[in-house]
């Protein structure tokens, strides 16, 4: 059996409190790693700037993975009670980065699902963020989002979100533009806190998994898969 040692370091980026999500405590949590441009990104959401935000999203990139560049937001709202968080990103075929979080302040519902799009990752902030509604049921989906991108099911390929209220999962195939519609789809996967979400090898497929709900007493890991072709 063959060993291969590829990470001998701790990569330190950020530090924060005790893991409660309450205003004027200060964690850091939820990340969310991707290459871009040859630097790695490093996503997560941040209780330190308080009171100015109870919560926003930030980012940190780094070229060796050893030395991080200074916290910049991505969504921070100036009302001190809204929570954005969890943000997760995807690349879509028309250039554009695509971004997904809860919106806990939201209009329209608690921890909404809302997404924005940048030409350049490291400047979601300067995007407008815009809600996720299915056009086929009315629902907005809440609470840990998931994004993916899949070639497959048109022209524009398919934009896979999943959401931790639901079994559901909500599709685009328009890449989210203006007059795309979002369809809720049904899938087999049960409602997770959170549900990850990875394009399988032949790109009809996207693998959904779980580990249950918060707070639950009976709590399982699931995997099942959804076909988008």
């Amino acid at each position: 059996m063959k060993y291969s040692q590829t990470w001998n370091f701790v990569s330190h980026i950020a530090s924060g409190g005790e893991a409660i999500p309450d205003n004027g405590l200060t964690p850091v949590w939820e990340p969310f790693l991707m290459m871009y441009n040859g630097y790695m990104i490093c996503y997560y959401s941040d209780q330190r700037d308080w009171p100015a935000h109870g919560q926003k999203l930030d980012h940190q990139i780094s070229y060796d993975l050893r030395n991080w560049a200074p916290p910049v937001d991505d969504v921070a709202y100036s009302n001190n009670t809204f929570r954005p968080g969890m943000t997760t990103v995807t690349h879509l075929p028309n250039g554009k980065y695509m971004m997904t979080y809860e919106f806990y302040g939201a209009p329209e519902i608690a921890f909404a699902v809302y997404y924005r799009q940048a030409d350049d990752p490291t400047k979601f902030n300067e995007a407008e963020g815009q809600v996720l509604r299915a056009s086929n049921t009315g629902n907005v989906p809440a609470g840990s989002p998931y994004i993916v991108w899949t070639p497959v099911g048109g022209p524009n390929g398919t934009i896979v979100v999943s959401s931790g209220c639901c079994s559901t999962a909500f599709i685009n195939r328009g890449l989210a533009e203006e007059g795309s519609e979002w369809i809720e789809v049904n899938t087999t996967a049960p409602a997770s806190y959170t549900r990850s979400e990875l394009v399988m090898p032949d790109q009809d497929l996207v693998l959904l998994t779980g580990g249950g709900v918060l707070g639950g007493t009976d709590n399982s890991v699931t995997a099942s898969t959804l076909n988008v072709g």
